[in-house]
Order: C-alpha cells, then sequence, then structure tokens
C-alpha cells in the first residue's frame, strides 16, 4: 500500500494492473483509491499521475466519503429506543415501549413512542417498530404532499387525481396518465427541499408527460435551484433505494 501525502491528511493507494485499461486512471471509491494502469504500464507512470493530480483526488475522496457518511445514516436506521429518525430534515427521537397489551400502538408529540407487546422477542419488537415508523413516516409524506399540492395547483392550473406514498425499488416519483402521483416513502427520510422538488417534478408532468424544454422550463419557474436537488439524488439518495 502506497501513501499519497496532501498537506497534513495522508491517502492510502494501491497500483493495479488490468487487461481491459487502454490507459491510466486513478478510480476512487468509498472502499479506497487506486490507480489503474494497462499491462506492461511502468509503475512509476502511476505513481506519477496520483501525483499530479493528487489535490482534485483529496476532494474527490473527501466528498465521496461524505456521501457515504449520508448513506449509512438513511440505510442503518435503528428501530430502538434513543435512535434519531430522520425527517424531512430533522431528527424525531423514537422510544420503543413494551407493556401489557395486544396492539402495537403509535403516539407523536414531537417525539415517536412505539408501544410493543410486553411478549414478542427482540427481532418481532424490531420488525414491528420498523413498520410502525415507516407507516407513521408515509402518513406524514401524505400531509406534505396535500398541502405542497394545493400551493403548487395555484400556480400550475392543474390538480392529480390522486396521491400515493408507497415503497418503490427504482424511482422516487412518478405521475401516470392517469394523472396519479406515486411518491417513494423514503423520500421522508431527506431533507425538506429534496422532497419539495420531486413533488414539483411530478407535478410539472401534469402538464407535460415527457422530459421536454417545456417541461424543465416549468420545472425551474418553480424550483429554480432544481438542478442542485437532482444532483443531490442522484449522488446520496440512489444509495438508498
Amino acid at each position: 500500500m502506497r501513501k499519497l501525502i496532501v498537506g497534513t491528511d495522508v491517502i492510502n493507494y494501491s497500483i493495479t494492473y488490468s487487461r481491459k485499461a487502454k490507459h491510466k486512471r486513478v478510480a476512487i471509491s468509498p472502499s479506497g483509491v487506486k490507480v489503474v494502469l494497462p499491462l506492461g504500464s511502468p509503475e512509476q507512470e502511476g505513481i506519477a499521475l496520483i501525483e499530479s493530480v493528487k489535490r482534485r483526488v483529496h476532494r474527490a475522496r473527501e466528498r465521496i466519503l461524505k456521501q457515504e457518511k449520508t448513506r449509512k445514516s438513511f440505510t442503518e436506521l435503528r428501530y430502538v429506543s434513543g435512535s434519531k429518525i430522520p425527517f424531512l430534515g430533522n431528527e424525531v427521537g423514537l422510544t420503543v415501549v413494551p407493556e401489557k397489551r395486544q396492539r402495537t400502538r403509535t403516539e407523536y408529540d414531537g417525539s415517536l413512542t412505539i408501544r410493543v407487546q410486553a411478549d414478542l422477542t427482540s427481532k418481532e419488537v424490531e420488525r414491528e417498530v420498523r413498520r410502525k415508523v415507516e407507516r407513521w413516516i408515509k402518513e406524514q409524506l401524505l400531509r406534505e404532499t396535500s398541502t405542497l399540492v394545493q400551493v403548487l395547483r395555484n400556480k400550475i392550473g392543474v390538480f392529480p387525481k390522486g396521491i400515493r406514498i408507497k415503497a418503490q425499488k427504482k424511482i422516487w416519483g412518478s405521475c401516470g396518465r392517469n394523472h396519479v402521483i406515486n411518491l417513494n416513502w423514503k423520500l421522508g427520510l431527506f431533507p425538506r427541499k429534496v422532497f419539495e422538488y420531486v413533488v414539483v417534478h411530478e407535478m410539472c408532468h401534469l402538464r407535460h408527460m415527457n422530459h421536454s424544454k417545456a417541461f424543465w422550463k416549468l420545472v425551474a419557474s418553480l424550483e429554480p435551484d432544481y438542478r442542485k436537488y437532482a444532483k443531490w439524488l442522484r449522488f446520496k439518495g440512489d444509495a438508498v433505494l
């Protein structure tokens, strides 16, 4: 393992060879940094390459590590007492209370309290709490979406025939020709402005069922910074799907 010195930081990297590589390059991922060389290339070329771009490597590595930390905060939610559940840019405290009861109950007063049956196993408790937390997020997101849609309705002049918050494996939102807007419940885990951008995006499809210039012009008129939030979803949100 070689070391790249950038200011006071030390970045470990390796040099590998690939039959498919036609040009030398630096590859950066959450797991590490490596220089990829075509077969037969002198190792010194790899060292010279990474030294010549070390400040760019340092910036890219910092960005990727930050993105990975964000991804883990969303994907490694713990459904136990003391956990923090992200919701539209805030954190909601979670308390799990085992007690004698036949049904799980959810209470919210600024923090979430899930009251579960005392005779459940630890795995059953976690599964039940997860189900209740996700249901709570869906319910809250539906309310937030309904409020935002009313505001956008006055600006766009159209209104969806329905709003559904559900689990979607590959997309954040959709709007079909039936004029029903579907949103991924995991949008509730993200900052509010990211969620609002997706709602704006789908509402604009009520006017333009495509991604034409007219569509993006309408999006921009409602959310001038839409590119920033679309980029956020690509680089941070997609890891959660």
